[in-house]
């Protein structure tokens, strides 16, 4: 076959695939889609994440199943969803640990938060509260400092593992108050705090929707929120701002990302979908009752976002000393 004839029948399947291609993600989707929740079942990702993903699976048209898969600081499930093929059916939730603090925490993470995935829309952002066990003869932030310096490496710290948001909020509660602590990571922030209402653990820190059923019952007392504005659904509780550790701020948010090289068109009726799920009743109700701050965002900003965290929280980790390797 003469050279110009291999060139045009290589040109005309170049077009081919190109078109079924656009067919195809024009189509897109066609069947249920998987969204990666980095954390265990019944924690406050998963809490917050579920009504979003079935308002999402209505717009789409198409089921959107949660799969919890937990531990190693949400770096399991981040680098399964990373190495998921990029034809949007496997989506994920991305965070402040996942997609900022993991990057300064651990030497070797086996993905990188710009490269392996792409970002769709920042979703939530929501403060974290530090509760104790009943028994724990402190009430603030105050007692709590003055308790941990007499009873020095005793008083134990539960996190939701080795380099979250939780376990760096806890290293900087020890470096502000001038105490030692001992951290305890957990494989879920629902194991800690099940531990605290049982006394087997002293203080934690999380987000509100993972341990709000339990303040509520009285199973632990909340001393503060990390926030620099109260939470609503806490009004009486004071910030650690307020408490004397000026300036002490956390807060946690999150979105939907993808594996890198997702096209274009698909993330952009992701995006959509995102932006509508969040304004449907039952998210909108589940989001005030938890004191989650519905987010959405366009891909760049998102993009933006993290970009602008992976350094705030380095300087963050490198000044509390904190450590995952």
């Amino acid at each position: 076959m003469p050279i110009f004839a291999r060139r045009a029948v290589s040109l005309f399947l170049v077009l081919l695939a190109a078109t079924a291609a656009g067919a195809a993600r024009a189509d897109w989707p066609e069947r249920p889609i998987k969204l990666i929740v980095p954390y265990a079942a019944g924690s406050g990702p998963d809490v917050v994440l579920r009504p979003i993903a079935d308002a999402m699976g209505r717009e789409l048209g198409q089921p959107v199943i949660v799969e919890n898969r937990g531990g190693a600081g949400g770096i399991v499930g981040t680098q399964a969803l990373a190495s998921a093929p990029p034809d949007g059916y496997t989506i994920g939730f991305g965070n402040i640990v996942t997609l900022a603090i993991n990057k300064s925490m651990y030497a070797k993470l086996p993905y990188d938060p710009q490269r392996s995935l792409a970002p769709v829309s920042l979703a939530i952002s929501n403060a974290l509260v530090l509760i104790a066990r009943n028994g724990l003869p402190a009430n603030n932030v105050q007692e709590l400092a003055a308790y941990a310096k007499k009873n020095p490496g005793k008083v134990s710290v539960g996190s939701l593992g080795v380099g979250s948001s939780a376990h760096l909020a806890g290293e900087m509660l020890k470096s502000e108050t001038g105490t030692t602590m001992l951290h305890v990571p957990y494989k879920s922030g629902q194991q800690a705090v099940v531990d605290l209402a049982g006394g087997q653990l002293d203080v934690m820190i999380d987000n509100v929707a993972g341990v709000l059923p339990f303040i509520r019952s009285g199973q632990v007392k909340v001393l503060g929120a990390t926030s620099l504005k109260r939470v609503p659904v806490l009004p009486e509780v004071p910030t650690l701002d307020e408490s004397g550790l000026k300036g002490f701020e956390v807060v946690s948010w999150g979105g939907i990302v993808t594996p890198a090289g997702v096209p274009k068109p698909v993330i952009e009726k992701l995006n959509a979908a995102v932006a509508k799920a969040l304004l449907d009743p039952a998210v909108q109700k589940q989001n005030e009752t938890l004191s989650v701050d519905a987010t959405p965002s366009t891909p760049e900003q998102f993009a933006s976002l993290i970009a602008a965290e992976i350094p705030r929280w380095a300087a963050m980790v490198k000044q509390s000393g904190a450590s995952a390797d």
